[in-house]
């Protein structure tokens, strides 16, 4: 074959001939070549996953932070409703309380009512009562000193007042 390279070597039309040690470094450095590409492929692949990966632990990381957050406000959350439904159950039980108190308080303030007219009352009988008293006094001070007249005029000045005093139950 290398004979036959050579003789048709000066014939015009004729393929060049190559020599066979220069077909194997092209091919070596097609294979150098080929392997130095699929090393920085992968070098680039395995560069992007490591990114990826740690892209996906530091969610994961932050995904955990926030299962832990969420399960610690869960937990405040349910003491919250716990001291609402016991400050619930308190206001409850102080609305009764009012209300019960209030009730007191208005028949209090009704017996007060009437104990205020029973008291204005009272002090108009005391005044009825010191008017008679008075002209009976005058009336027994006329009589003492032998002034009849005087007597009947200073009792029937207060008759009408004594009277009040009597029908009012004094």
């Amino acid at each position: 074959m290398a004979a036959n390279a050579l003789a048709t070597e000066g014939e015009p039309g004729a393929p060049e001939a190559v020599p066979v040690h220069s077909s194997r470094i092209r091919g070596w450095l097609a294979g150098v070549v080929a392997s130095a590409l699929l090393v920085v492929a992968l070098g680039y692949l395995t560069s992007d996953e490591i990114r990826a990966d740690n892209g996906f632990d530091r969610a994961h990381a932050s995904l955990d932070v926030t299962r832990h957050r969420d399960a610690q406000v869960r937990s405040e959350l349910s003491a919250v409703r716990s001291s609402l439904r016991e400050v619930d159950g308190e206001v409850d039980q102080d609305q009764a309380v009012l209300t019960r108190d209030t009730t007191e308080l208005t028949g209090v303030q009704a017996s007060l009512s009437i104990a205020g007219a029973t008291i204005s009352r009272q002090k108009e009988d005391i005044g009825d009562l010191q008017s008679c008293l008075s002209g009976v006094e005058q009336a027994l001070n006329a009589l003492a000193v032998h002034d009849q007249p005087h007597a009947i005029d200073a009792l029937d000045a207060v008759t009408a007042t004594c009277s009040a005093a009597v029908d009012a139950g004094g």
